[in-house]
């Protein structure tokens, strides 16, 4: 060691007691001079330490992700942000976020190289344990939340890139079409029952020789006409009847779907079960029965009951001209539902848009979010995906519940309660005026009535104002805003609540709400002249 100090001579001595002592003061010496050699490497470097610490950064990554989930956070227990809202967003659009953290990465290296001069240290920037730790949580977060939202579809591969035998016989092998034509006897009083594991099923009740005809289009994937041939032997529906009961299933083969068109007697009660294909029902005059994971669902003109499930987010749902009653229950994207005589229950969690128009019969949504009932729907309803709900022309008893949304209701006759958070609720009256109640939160009220009904009025705005043209005089305490008063005979309540927002009573006469027409019963088909059983195979390739 170049610190050490040079050893002493040893004394001339013989004397072995004086060697042993020269000894022990040379060992003595070697130790001391070791702990100082130690002791400023020590101090060495924690001075290169402090000097990279004085040319290091920390990134502005992680306040900023704690800035940003303190925002979300707050915003929802605002209510400003609902939360399925906020899950269904982000277990969508997740990977954004580790985007926007290169991105910020990406920009404070090149801010450094920008600023880095040939007399000057480069700066190193660290992101910190921490921020580390919130990008893995967010990155874990992000597909769980998806699949839990998308029940099914994220772990079968339906919504994403993961790949089973279908999708690898899809990539890597050649397809091969080929079509199968099945006629049976279809008698009075036969109900029809379909199991398609992959593909569409489209079913029309127009035919009149007490017949079913069953067109099937096959797409077999292969990797060789061998591979193909085998599986077109043993992709054929199997159609058989016990009782009453007509039953068509397609067998479940590897690499291959079949979209089945099938014409039936319009009276035969029809059930499907689908798993990945879309469901298109018309002109039937019996029940309807659907269930399908993954495929939208479009009835068309029944006469007779609906009863669907739906088991996927992605999957959307349509039903028009239906002159029974509809029940859907499950997880959708949007629904369309117009002109139906029946009762019409909508159960579930639906994270699109919602159509509802010309309804006759008690209609009844009912989601996390949102819960509404009314008695007939002469106009029309749309809840958004977002914020808006608005509607039209509606008879009530009208109830609705929800959260986060601006409401503007139009032409309404009978009884209105409705509840609500940091949105507006607009009201419309029309003759006859029922009871009116309002409940909202960090929003306003606007209420018009009509010019001769008569009612008690009592609405109460807190850190708010309240405006009316009624003749009525308002009073003002403690920042709270009160009206109360009798308007002609009294015959119906009008209670109003707000808070932190303003509330508007006013006179106008709107029309009242037009019955809509009844919908039409699927027409009765012309006898077409039909062959013969038979079974016919028309392949495109050589088996």
């Amino acid at each position: 060691m170049a610190t050490y100090p040079p050893p002493v001579p040893p004394p001339y001595s013989s004397d072995p007691r004086q060697q042993r002592q020269y000894l022990k003061a040379m060992a003595r010496a070697q130790k001391d001079a070791a702990r100082e050699y130690i002791r400023q490497e020590a101090f060495r470097r924690n001075l290169l330490r402090r000097q990279e610490r004085a040319y290091r950064r920390s990134s502005i990554l992680g306040p900023l992700l704690v800035l940003a989930a303190g925002v979300i956070f707050l915003l929802i227990g605002l209510g400003k942000l609902p939360l399925a809202m906020f899950l269904d967003w982000y277990g969508r659009w997740w990977p954004l976020f580790l985007v926007a953290a290169g991105v910020i990465l990406v920009g404070e290296w090149a801010f450094d190289q920008s600023i880095h001069g040939e007399d000057q240290p480069y700066v190193r920037r660290g992101i910190g344990g921490g921020a580390v730790f919130l990008l893995i949580l967010l990155a874990i977060a992000g597909p769980i939340i998806r699949a839990v939202h998308a029940g099914r579809d994220a772990l079968t591969g339906a919504n994403t890139f993961f790949l089973n035998g279908d999708n690898l016989d899809e990539l890597f092998g050649e397809k091969h079409d080929s079509e199968q034509q099945i006629d049976q006897p279809f008698a009075p009083g036969t109900s029809l029952t379909i199991d398609n594991p992959h593909g569409d099923v489209t079913i029309v009740g127009k035919s009149s020789d007490n017949q079913i005809h069953i067109t099937v289009a096959k797409q077999i994937y292969g990797r060789s006409d061998s591979e193909a041939a085998d599986k077109a032997q043993r992709f054929s529906p199997q159609v058989s009847q016990f009782g009453s009961v007509l039953n068509v299933s397609v067998p479940t083969v590897q690499g291959a779907s079949a979209d089945l068109s099938i014409t039936l007697p319009d009276s035969g009660e029809t059930t499907v079960t689908a798993n990945h294909g879309a469901v298109n029902i018309s002109s039937m005059r019996a029940p309807v029965n659907v269930t399908t994971n993954h495929g939208n669902i479009d009835l068309n003109s029944i006469a007779g009951p609906v009863n669907v499930h739906i088991n996927s987010s992605g999957s959307s749902f349509a039903g028009h001209n239906i002159t029974g009653a509809v029940y859907l229950k499950g997880r959708g994207q949007d629904l369309s539902v117009t002109d139906v005589t029946g009762d019409v229950t909508l159960e579930g969690e639906f994270f699109g848009d919602t159509h509802l128009e010309r309804l006759r019969s008690p209609v009844s949504f009912h989601t996390s979010r949102t819960q509404l009932s009314l008695m007939q729907l002469d106009g029309n309803i749309d809840v958004s995906s977002r914020s808006e709900l608005n509607g039209s022309q509606i008879v009530g008893p009208l109830r609705l519940k929800t959260s986060s949304r601006n409401i503007s209701f139009e032409r309404v006759a009978g009884d209105v309660d409705i509840t609500d958070s940091n949105g507006s609720v607009d009201v419309s009256s029309a003759a006859p005026l029922g009871n009116v109640s309002v409940e909202n939160r960090n929003g306003s009220i606007h209420l018009t009535v009509p010019s001769r009904a008569g009612f008690n009025i009592d609405a109460e705005a807190r850190e708010g104002s309240v405006d009316n043209d009624l003749a009525l005089s308002s009073n003002t305490a403690h920042n709270r805003t009160t009206l109360a008063g009798r308007v002609g005979d009294g015959s119906t309540q009008i209670t109003l609540r707000t808070t932190h927002a303003d509330i508007d009573i006013h006179k106008s006469d709107v029309a009242p709400p037009v019955p809509p027409a009844k919908p039409e019963s699927p027409a009765k088909p012309a006898a077409p002249a039909k062959p013969a059983i038979k079974s016919l195979v028309k392949p495109d390739f050589l088996f």
